[in-house]
Formats: structure tokens, C-alpha cells, sequence
């Protein structure tokens, strides 16, 4: 096999697209189902379904600790080194906390709901069905599984995964569209396919670990690991923590907030405008998961294609999304129409707004893991606090002004700048070189 046959930015791409494959039979299935309960339900029922959705992937997000980064990040070196023992400490420290944090989750998402309902206008049994949902999230303690799968490059099994809850949602919302079923059975058919989405993604995670790694052989325990074993574990972990816990600002935090300043209505305008924006940013998480191995590989390595990779997929992300942006601005209108009726047409303006900054999250994707591999979490993590605040005072501010408009307005901004800052940040590294 030549050189450029096997170069990581080759690898990338084809992963890319093994992940891509799966997401567009997602977003193409999510599209249909988000469709058909907009049309079926309407504005005010639509929203409150989005509510619903939200508030238990937002309780999950914030003690969500991405694990897999960890297994990544440490990972790749033992398994370039072909030590397994390493690796398998590694990985009960992070299936230990996926199991602790899935539970807890699910405590405090239900313990919650009847406090956090009525504020995003739920009657009763609007709320029962909240506290219902919240049980979906016993079934997320998978970070190790992902962790597991992307350390041995098998992206196809990632791509399926995404794959399947959208498809379940889709045949589980005609059905319930064909039979004009009430508001629950929308909501249980959304939790069903959630749960097995995750599910699966789990058995793979344990079917990989047997295959590649296998279980500890006689005399050799690995209960026992702890986190002190890798140096700067906790401090990678509190980082990704706090990391991801910053990126729920816009995609949960801001759904929420919507419900409350401009009711449940407004809510599901945003999310729909959120929902088709997505056909960027979910690329741009997946250029994330792809890059961060070879990133953190060709630093470590100290190769040339460490800038390469970088610089040219931002550039390459960034032009993609520029044509979405224009595609939002001229045929925003009939698109929402069709799709989703005229009573959602409402949401023209802000999704141009906020397919533009996709378009910078799609830019800042491969600077963030660039500088992640680096070994400055750190300063990405204070970057994006600070572009956080921004936003959140923004969102505020704007909305109360100008209604749903300026929700995008907000995004916008918020959104410039951490690409920006990154790529200062990375261009003054790597002419330092490899810390």
C-alpha cells in the first residue's frame, strides 16, 4: 500500500463517510418523523414534544462526562504499544463512571420534572409524561462503548447506530400519524427508539472490547484501577466535562430558555430551525470524532500532516456550509412550507441565521480537536466558557427585543468566535512544535 494510500488525512475522510452514510439515512428519517408530528400536532403540541425531548437530553448532557475522548486521548498510545493490560484499566475507569452518571441521570431527570414543567407551561399530565421520559436515560451509559469503537476505527458500527433510532422513529411516527393517534403515543414512540438506539450502541461497544481487547486473563484484575494510575485523567475528564457541558448551551439550554421567554410554540419554531441547521453541525461533531485520533497521533509523532489535516478541513468545512447558508436564504421559505406547513414558515428567518453558524461550528471542528490533541484543553474549554456567556446574554437580551429572530442573531455571534481564536491559538504551537 503506497504512502498516500494509507495517509491519515485518506483515513479521516473515509471514516467521514462511514459516519456520513449513517447520519444521512438519520437525518432523512428524522426529517420524515419531525415532519409528520409537526403537521399532525401542530405549533403548540409540536413544542411541547420538543420540550419534552430537551429536557431529558439536557439532564443527561449535564453529567455526561465523554469518556470516550478519555479512552481516545489515552488510549491510542497503549494501543499503539499493543498493551492491553493498560487498556483495559483504562476502560473500567470509564464503564465505572458511564454506569454512576446513566443513573444518576435518570434520578434527578425525574426528581425534577414536576419543578421544571410547569415553568415551560405543562399541565399535569404533560408533566407525568416528562417523568416517564426521564427513565429513557437508565439506557445512555455508553460513552465507553463509543470510546471503544473509535479507538479501533470501527466508524461503519457508529454510522448504523446512528441509523437506527431515526429509522424506529420514523415507522413508529406514520404509524402513529396513519391511526391519528393521540399526543403520548408520539412521546412513547420517541423514547422506544432512543432506547434502542442506545442499546445497541452498547452491545456493540461490549462485542468490539471481546473481539479486540478480550477479557483479563487468570490472575489479573482490573477492578481495582483508579484514576490516579493516568496521569491528568481527572483533570482531562473535568475539562471534557465542563466542555460538553458548554456545548448544550445552543443545542438544550437554549430550547428551554425559548419555551420559557416565548412559550412552547416558539420553542418548536427553534428547534425545527435547529433540527435543519443540524445537516452542519452534527458533520461538524462527526469531524471531531474522526480527526481527534490522528490529530492526537501525527502530534505526538511530530509529522507534518498535523497541520495539513487541520487547516484543510476547516477550510473545507467552512466553504460547504456557506452554500447551505444560501440555499437557507432563498428557499427557506418554500422549505418550511412543505415540509412542515405553512404555521411554521415563522422560522425562515432564524434558521438562515442559524445555519450560518453551523457554518463556523463546522469551521472550528477539526481547530477544536487539533488543539485538544495539542494539550490545550484548557484554553479551548475557558473559550468556549466565555463564548457561552456571550451567547446566553445575548439570547436573553435579543430575544426579549426582537422574538425569535434574535435567537440567531445570538448563535451567530457566539459562533465566530471560537474558530477564530483557536486557529490563533494553534498557529502559535505549532511553530513552538510538539510540547
Amino acid at each position: 500500500m503506497s504512502k498516500s494510500e494509507n495517509s491519515p488525512l485518506r483515513r479521516i475522510l473515509g471514516n467521514f463517510g462511514l459516519l456520513v452514510r449513517g447520519r444521512g439515512v438519520a437525518a432523512v428519517m428524522s426529517f420524515g418523523a419531525t415532519a409528520l408530528m409537526a403537521r399532525s400536532l401542530g405549533p403548540a403540541e409540536f413544542g411541547m414534544v420538543v420540550l419534552i425531548q430537551t429536557y431529558a437530553l439536557l439532564v443527561r448532557g449535564l453529567l455526561n462526562f465523554k469518556q470516550f475522548q478519555a479512552i481516545v486521548h489515552y488510549g491510542v498510545p497503549v494501543h499503539d504499544a499493543n498493551d492491553t493490560h493498560i487498556l483495559r484499566r483504562l476502560i473500567r475507569i470509564c464503564q465505572r463512571i458511564d454506569r454512576q452518571a446513566s443513573i444518576i441521570a435518570t434520578v434527578v431527570a425525574a426528581l425534577m420534572a414536576p419543578l421544571i414543567g410547569p415553568l415551560m407551561g405543562m399541565d399535569h399530565d404533560h408533566v407525568v409524561l416528562l417523568t416517564a421520559y426521564s427513565l429513557i436515560l437508565l439506557t445512555t451509559g455508553n460513552n465507553t462503548a463509543i470510546g471503544i469503537l473509535r479507538l479501533f476505527d470501527k466508524f461503519d458500527v457508529l454510522g448504523r447506530q446512528m441509523a437506527i433510532g431515526s429509522i424506529i422513529s420514523f415507522l413508529g411516527v406514520v404509524i402513529a400519524w396513519w391511526f391519528n393517534s393521540p399526543f403520548s403515543v408520539f412521546i412513547a414512540v420517541l423514547a422506544f427508539a432512543y432506547m434502542v438506539e442506545n442499546l445497541y450502541l452498547s452491545w456493540c461497544g461490549r462485542r468490539e472490547y471481546q473481539r479486540s481487547i478480550g477479557h483479563p486473563p487468570e490472575g489479573e484484575t482490573v477492578n481495582d484501577a483508579r484514576m490516579t494510575e493516568f496521569s491528568g485523567l481527572r483533570h482531562f475528564l473535568w475539562i471534557t466535562y465542563w466542555q460538553s457541558n458548554i456545548d448544550l448551551v445552543p443545542k438544550r439550554v437554549s430550547i428551554m430558555l425559548a419555551g420559557y421567554l416565548l412559550g412552547p410554540s416558539d420553542a418548536g419554531l427553534l428547534r425545527l430551525a435547529r433540527q435543519i441547521s443540524s445537516l452542519l453541525s452534527k458533520p461538524a461533531a462527526l469531524i471531531r470524532q474522526v480527526v481527534f485520533p490522528d490529530l492526537t497521533r501525527s502530534w505526538h509523532q511530530g509529522s507534518d500532516d498535523f497541520k495539513l489535516i487541520a487547516y484543510r478541513i476547516a477550510l473545507l468545512g467552512g466553504g460547504f456550509g456557506m452554500l447551505f447558508v444560501l440555499a437557507g436564504y432563498f428557499f427557506g421559505d418554500a422549505l418550511l412550507n412543505t415540509l412542515f406547513g405553512k404555521e411554521f414558515v415563522a422560522a425562515a428567518p432564524v434558521l438562515t441565521l442559524m445555519l450560518l453558524a453551523a457554518t463556523f461550528d463546522l469551521t472550528a471542528s477539526s481547530l477544536r480537536s487539533a488543539a485538544y490533541a495539542i494539550g490545550h484543553a484548557g484554553k479551548v474549554l475557558r473559550l468556549h466558557m466565555l463564548s457561552s456567556v456571550v451567547y446566553l446574554t445575548l439570547f436573553i437580551v435579543l430575544t426579549l427585543q426582537m422574538g425569535l429572530i434574535g435567537t440567531g442573531v445570538a448563535a451567530c455571534v457566539a459562533a465566530l468566535l471560537p474558530p477564530l481564536a483557536m486557529a490563533v491559538l494553534i498557529h502559535r504551537s505549532t511553530c513552538s512544535g510538539p510540547v
